[in-house]
């Protein structure tokens, strides 16, 4: 993560900077902020300092993503034709990075760091264009694109959202600038500090003979490990947004209290679930399901949300228990699950079942397939 890259960090610190000064000054003079206008060169710089042929692949597909909503805007009788078009086009970087894990023959035309994000973004865009019939500014635009705090992995920040604070930051006060910088200390803490012990314990225990306990912990952990790592970064992401006036989306929201997996979606990933949710479940929803096509529905989104991370098998077996998880929640009428009408006792239950069987998943991301069958056989060892 080039968050943690000592050089990188400082070049980071310096266009914040910048842009705070930029702001603050343009505001005392002019009466007006002109950090939006700048912010698409501090991002530029940011982007090119870590890999020139990325700033110059996601330039360009910046640039042909808002000719695709430039086209959409006016069109009438074949605006749907356009808008699945462009939508699909949108993916096609994303999809033919994915493709080389199937087929190493295919050229790496250009390494694409953080295309799965910016395909959301530029997806978004469309349907933005395609549902409201609104003009989109091209610095908004591009600017929402290179955003630089959330470039990598998020948060992913909705267009809609971005607007609204692209146009009117919230100016850097004494208290807000505090704040920033604990949010900004926590999130470094997790990554360096938390991140390093529970790592190192969790390699310790991945390396040991396998007995019930043993890989039950490893769950704990593995659960532990992918929840500082995200969690973190996105901590830093809305830091360093948040300083420079941009209130950045949270991502992370206590998922360990939510006792049905409808709730835990809501508080995991938080920007990524609703992407999905309100790009795929309630486009193809269209009026009120009954159980049995929510839990297939709740299936689709579950297994869509999983095969993102990548086209391999360890992915496929993912998204089939997620989405299992999810539907036969849906089935069995239990996605509700609010604390205040349940017992204690009942809702910790709920609570520590929801967790404990999301940690079985997290188990995807941070062993071999080897050690994942490994792990599950120690389950069956006293």
């Amino acid at each position: 993560m080039w968050y943690l890259q000592t050089d990188v960090l400082l070049r980071l610190f310096i266009a914040c900077g910048a842009m705070i000064l930029i702001s603050g000054l343009s505001r005392l003079i002019f009466k007006k902020d002109f950090g939006p206008k700048v912010l698409v060169f501090a991002s530029i710089a940011v982007i090119a300092y870590v890999s020139w042929q990325l700033a110059i692949a996601i330039v360009c597909y910046t640039l042909i993503t808002f000719i695709f909503a430039r086209i959409l805007k006016p069109l009438k009788k074949t605006r749907r034709f356009f808008f699945v078009l462009f939508s699909i086009l949108c993916t096609v970087p994303f999809f033919y990075g994915r493709m080389t894990e199937f087929f190493p023959q295919l050229p790496v035309i250009i390494t694409f760091v953080g295309i799965a994000y910016h395909m959301l973004k530029a997806v978004d865009v469309m349907y933005f264009v395609y549902y409201t019939d609104m003009d989109i500014p091209f610095l908004t635009y591009v600017n929402y694109m290179l955003f630089f705090p959330t470039f990598t992995a998020g948060p992913i920040f909705r267009y809609r959202d971005f607007q609204k604070v692209y146009n009117k930051p919230v100016p850097l006060t004494t208290d807000r600038f505090i704040t920033c910088v604990k949010r900004f200390i926590k999130g470094m803490f997790k990554k360096m500090v938390v991140l390093y012990f529970v790592s190192t314990f969790f390699n310790f225990l991945v390396a040991s003979e396998k007995h019930w306990y043993v890989s039950l912990v490893i769950v704990v952990f593995s659960y532990l490990f992918l929840f500082f790592d995200l969690s973190g970064y996105s901590d830093m992401a809305i830091a360093v947004g948040s300083v420079m006036g941009y209130t950045v989306p949270e991502n992370f929201r206590k998922p360990w209290a939510a006792a049905s997996f409808t709730q835990f979606w809501r508080n995991w990933h938080i920007t990524l679930s609703d992407w999905v949710r309100e790009h795929i479940f309630v486009v193809l929803n269209g009026k009120k399901l009954g159980k049995l096509a929510s839990a297939g529905m709740g299936f689709l989104v579950m297994y869509v949300m999983e095969m993102w991370h990548g086209f391999t098998w360890v992915y496929v077996i993912g998204g089939i228990y997620n989405g299992l998880c999810l539907g036969l929640e849906n089935l069995l009428g239990l996605t509700k699950a609010e604390k205040r009408k349940m017992k204690k006792p009942v809702y910790i239950a709920r609570c520590i079942i929801v967790n404990m069987l999301f940690a079985f998943n997290t188990l995807m991301f941070t062993v071999t397939p080897a050690q994942f069958f490994e792990i599950l056989k120690g389950f069956i060892r006293i």
